[in-house]
C-alpha cells in the first residue's frame, strides 16, 4: 500500500472483516487511495455462518468494525447469499433491517447455487433436492435451482428479488447513508446506478 499510495489511484480490495479491525491498516489503506472493502458476510445469522463452516465471520463484531471502516472513509460492500438451509422466511426482510441499521453502502447479493462437483451439489442431489441439470439455473442471480428447506424455490426467488429492489429504494439508500456517512455523493450515484440496473434487470424463476 506505500507503493500504491505513490501511484494516486483509486482502489478496491476483497477482505475478510475481521482483518478490518486494524486502525493502522485502515489509515494506510484509505491514504493509498482505497474507496471500497467488498466483504462476503454470506448472512447475519451465527447458526447460519457455523453451518457452512464461516467461522471467520462473527456476527457480534460486524457493527463495531463496520463503523472503524467507515471512520476512515472507506465504503463496505457486502456479499450476502440467501437460501441456506437454515433461512426461514423472514430472512429478507430482516436482512433488509440490519443492513440499514449497519449503514452498509453496497451489497452484492446471490442465491445460493450447488455448483457441479461441490459438495452442496453432491448433498443436494442425494436428498433430491435438485430442480434439474439445466446449467442455466445455477448462476445464482437469476434462477433457483434446488429445493430450499423452510420455503418453497419461488419464495426463495421473489425474496430475494424484493430484498434487492428494497435495499436499492430511495428509502433504503438514504437510511444507510445517514449511518454510514462515507463518501456520500459518489456513495448515492453509486447506489442510484445499482437501483436503475435492478429495474432494468429481466429475470424469471
Amino acid at each position: 500500500m506505500n507503493e500504491l499510495k505513490k501511484l494516486k489511484k483509486r482502489w478496491a480490495a476483497q477482505v475478510t472483516l475481521e482483518r478490518c479491525n486494524d486502525e493502522e491498516l485502515l489509515k494506510i489503506a484509505k491514504e493509498a487511495g482505497c474507496t471500497y472493502f467488498f466483504v462476503g458476510l454470506e448472512s447475519f445469522s451465527e447458526e447460519t455462518l457455523t453451518s457452512v463452516n464461516k467461522g471467520i465471520n462473527n456476527v457480534d463484531k460486524y457493527k463495531s468494525i463496520i463503523q472503524l471502516i467507515h471512520k476512515y472513509g472507506i465504503c463496505v460492500q457486502a456479499g450476502i447469499i440467501f437460501g441456506f438451509d437454515t433461512d426461514k422466511k423472514d430472512v429478507f426482510k430482516r436482512t433488509l433491517n440490519i443492513c440499514n441499521d449497519l449503514g452498509i453502502d453496497g451489497v452484492t447479493v446471490s442465491i445460493l447455487t450447488p455448483l457441479p462437483k461441490t459438495p452442496l451439489y453432491k448433498q443436494f442431489k442425494e436428498e433430491g433436492r435438485l430442480i434439474t441439470d439445466d446449467w442455466s439455473y445455477y448462476n445464482g442471480k437469476t434462477r433457483v435451482a434446488f429445493y430450499p428447506k423452510n420455503m418453497t424455490a419461488q419464495e426463495l426467488f421473489q425474496g430475494y428479488m424484493w430484498f434487492r429492489k428494497e435495499f436499492y429504494s430511495i428509502k433504503s439508500i438514504i437510511k444507510r447513508l445517514k449511518v454510514s456517512r462515507t463518501n456520500i455523493l459518489h456513495n448515492f450515484i453509486i447506489n442510484l446506478g445499482y437501483k436503475i440496473s435492478i429495474r432494468g434487470t429481466k429475470t424469471k424463476l
